[in-house]
Formats: C-alpha cells, structure tokens, sequence
C-alpha cells in the first residue's frame, strides 16, 4: 500500500478536527536497576478523566463494530482495516483490526499476517499484540498496534545474534523468546508468519480448538519478542501495575505519581516475573 503512513499523518489531522482523538498526556521517567534500562509512566488526571468518561459512553459495547469512521485510515484487505487509536499516547497510534469479530484469543491466521506485515511495510515503529484479557487486552475484537516512532527501553539489552534463530534475553527469568529479523523480509507475511509461529512453538504456545493460550508479541522491523503470560498484573501492598507487551519493552504504567517509588523499589524483573511463566 502506497505511503501508508503519509494517510496515517492526514487522518490523524482530519480527527483531530473533528474531535474524534482523545490524546493521552503522560509524564515518564527513566530508571535503572540493576542494569536494566526502563521507564516508568503515568497518565494526567485530566486524561485519566477523559479517558473514563468516553469509556463510560460506551460501556458494553464494541468500539470496532462499527468503528467511528473518523478514525478510519485505510482499507487494509477485505479482512481487516486500519484505525487511528481514540486514546493515544504516542503520535499517529494505529491499529489494525478485523473487520468481523475474531476474538484476542483466538489463533492468528494468514489475513492477521498480512494485516502485520502491510503495517510493517507502511509504518516503522513498534508493534505489539496483547492475547487474551490475560495478556492485557482491553478490546477482545481482534487488533494489533502500531506506534510509529517509539522504542523499547529493553531493546538496549536484547540480544545480537544471527537471525531466524530463537535467542534469550539474559536477565529474563521466564519462559520467552527472542528473534532477530531480517528487515528486508519483515514485511513478508509468510516470513512474519514463520517467525511468530517459531517463536510460539518454542514457549510452547499451541491453539487447542483453535484457542491460544494468553501472550504477548512485542516487535519492530529488527526483532520479535514472545512471552506466554500467567496473570494479567503485577500486585503489592495495594499497588498494581496491569502488565501488556509493552511492560516487557520496559515500559511500565502507573496509576499516578504516588506508585513510581513502588515500581522502583521492587524493579522490573519483579514485576515482569509475576505476570510471566517462570522457568523450571
């Protein structure tokens, strides 16, 4: 598809006139522990309100059946079309979703891959697929996204290696996996298709019935990181952090400013380990 992302760019200014973007303002913070590069980010209580009373407005309902049609960006395929996210924290947030209903939970198949790897193609950025409302789904209407321009924290640590190869992240104690991509091929739907499915086989991600068991995909043009979940958050002393693909990116969200010395004092890996399946 032709400068896809130059039609992401128009369509954001078109929704953004016509009051259809509800952009998120979030404070982040840097962090280190032990090594391990991540930040820490909470949303303002202006967005927070505004975010619950658009939730409210459509409580019980599906956002993407029917879809507003001022977030519309492009017809992907006949399966699937492209959507501006309504809550934004990043610029031109996209996401990719089925034009009928297919559960989070279910298997992904080879119109998902093409919806991917079109995405791919179109937009560099970070892409990220929450399984099931155990891997910290909010929609169970089948979508994957894309944040043109932003970056893992934890990538500075992600391992070199040869490509197609299943590889570990060093300080991970759970059971995932690590590919590195060949950029000229990512957007190749039967490539990306091999890669997820390798990488899912390795940590042994198999559909029964064709449902998959929940986990997430985190990705760019460069590399795919693969992580079977056991629980959707992390929790102490009333602090919880609700856990998506982006957590294991090394970004993590926060209620408020009051949580981040929590985050902090327990770090990463904890937080990480509780939502994960840790390794025998």
């Amino acid at each position: 598809m032709p400068d896809l992302f130059a039609q992401v760019q128009k369509s954001t200014a078109h929704a953004i006139a016509k009051g259809a973007l509800l952009p998120l303002q979030s404070e982040s913070e840097l962090v280190e522990t032990d090594g391990l590069p991540y930040s820490i980010n909470h949303l303002s209580s202006l967005s927070l309100k505004d975010m619950a009373n658009a939730l409210q407005k459509s409580a019980g309902g599906n956002p993407f059946a029917p879809y507003d049609p001022d977030l519309f960006v492009a017809d992907l395929s006949d399966t699937h079309v492209l959507l501006l996210n309504k809550f934004p924290i990043v610029d031109h947030h996209v996401m990719a979703i089925s034009r009928e209903f297919v559960p989070q939970s279910r298997a992904l198949d080879s119109a998902d891959f093409k919806a991917l790897a079109q995405l791919l193609n179109g937009v560099d950025g970070l892409f990220m697929y929450n399984g099931g409302a155990l891997a910290g789904a909010s929609q169970p209407h089948r979508h994957v996204h894309m944040m043109p321009g932003r970056t893992a924290p934890l990538a500075a640590i992600y391992p070199q290696g040869a490509s197609e190869k299943i590889l570990q992240v060093a300080p991970f104690r759970f059971v995932h996996a690590f590919i590195r991509m060949n950029p000229a091929h990512s957007g190749d739907a039967t490539y990306l298709q091999e890669i997820i499915e390798m990488a899912c086989a390795h940590c042994q991600l198999q559909p029964q019935n064709g449902e998959m068991p929940a986990y997430n995909l985190l990705g760019t043009r460069n590399w795919l990181l693969a992580v079977p979940r056991s629980a959707p958050k992390w929790e102490q002393d009333n602090v919880s952090v609700h856990v998506s693909a982006l957590e294991f990116g090394g970004q993590i969200g926060v209620r408020g400013p009051e949580q981040i010395e929590f985050v902090k004092k327990a770090g990463i890996l904890s937080i990480l380990e509780a939502a994960a399946i840790r390794k025998t």
